[in-house]
């Protein structure tokens, strides 16, 4: 899973004396197979805003960075996920 990934690497960085790490994943959060939005997140030390949330441009971002991205036309086709761990 994506969001865990980076979370990992966040977390890691942290350790190795960045204190400002800071990740996030793409898309919804997954971490939870159903969420009650009324209630406080179970995964409140885990879960993170996607990029989209932040009007971070991922397509945009990744093209810079000349990382493969294309929309996804069906489910079946496969599709692109970035991550993003920021230090400081």
């Amino acid at each position: 899973m994506l969001i865990s990934t980076v979370v990992d690497l966040e977390f890691q960085a942290f350790l190795d004396g960045y204190y400002k790490a800071w990740s996030m994943g793409c898309g919804p959060c997954q971490l939870c197979e159903k969420c009650d939005p009324k209630e406080a997140c179970v995964n409140g030390k885990r879960a993170r805003p996607s990029m989209e949330a932040c009007g971070i441009d991922v397509y945009q971002t990744a093209r810079d960075s000349e990382m493969p991205i294309q929309v996804a036309r069906t489910r079946e086709s496969g599709w692109d996920m970035y991550g993003l761990v920021m230090l400081t």
